[in-house]
């Protein structure tokens, strides 16, 4: 049986592991449970009420975030925050989708619609100051723009378009390279292609009950794939595999009830 999970349920599982090389700091932690504690020294998140108003964003009736000003009129810590409250909004999400619960269909929605606000305004500020790294925006900010682009999938256009120029920051040396990995496991899985670095992943419970983690969609050249992982700073696919199970163990004792229906 295929425990299918939205692609926010499968941040909730991933981002712990990556949380370190995603914020681009010079070491990783040495075990799950260490990154697991740097990824919860965050505050939890208050709900963001629809009056509630950021550098002139106003949230309508159902939360949906509307931009009040032009990307190109705000300055670079304008910018920032912007970045960083579409992070807190989506961290709400992520706790919507692993709820036990499968989210209805106006939820879900409103979800979506969130995204394509979210993902139009980052096409507007990738217009005006490029990819948003940590050196110009900040650690969270960063995050935010990052987890924006992977809720793009009605968009491919948008995302080859950051692809190109993570990639590029990559070589400078100016973004982490996990950033354009799981970016192009991303696109391959909206586009129902295999992926490269096996870094998009799901749970198929078994007949004897056990959830196991299985790829999303196939893997490319299997026999190859710790090597290009390796060459992208991520660990090897079996200790990444162990980490998502840790994850999806202590968050959920082994059980798990949502339905694969985030396709943006």
């Amino acid at each position: 049986m295929i425990r299918p999970m939205t692609t926010r349920t499968l941040a909730a599982l991933t981002i712990p592991a990556l949380t370190v090389l995603l914020a681009g700091c010079a070491s990783s932690p040495g075990t799950f449970a260490e990154a697991r504690e740097i990824n919860n020294r965050d505050e939890s998140v208050a709900k963001i009420f629809p009056d509630d108003v950021v550098v002139g964003t106003l949230y309508d009736d159902r939360g949906i975030p509307r931009y009040q000003a032009r990307a190109s009129d705000l300055t670079i810590e304008e910018i920032a925050e912007e970045l960083r409250q579409m992070r807190l909004l989506d961290q709400e999400l992520v706790r919507e989708s692993t709820d036990f619960t499968p989210l209805p269909a106006g939820e879900l929605a409103r979800i979506a619609e969130i995204d394509r606000s979210h993902a139009k305004r980052l096409a507007e500020i990738v217009d005006c100051v490029g990819w948003p790294t940590r050196e110009l925006v900040g650690a969270e900010a960063a995050q935010g723009a990052f987890v924006v682009v992977q809720h793009a999938g009605h968009d491919a256009a948008f995302q080859n378009r950051c692809l190109t120029l993570m990639v590029d920051q990559v070589e400078q040396g100016k973004l982490p390279a996990p950033y354009v990995a799981l970016l192009t496991d991303r696109i391959r899985l909206f586009a129902d292609q295999p992926q490269v670095f096996g870094t998009q992943m799901t749970f198929i419970t078994g007949a004897d009950g056990i959830a196991r983690c299985t790829p999303a969609v196939p893997i490319d050249d299997p026999a190859n794939l710790d090597a290009r992982r390796e060459l992208m700073g991520l660990a090897p696919h079996d200790t990444f595999v162990a980490q998502l199970e840790e994850a999806y163990q202590n968050q959920h004792g082994g059980a798990f009830a949502s339905v694969l229906t985030d396709t943006e």
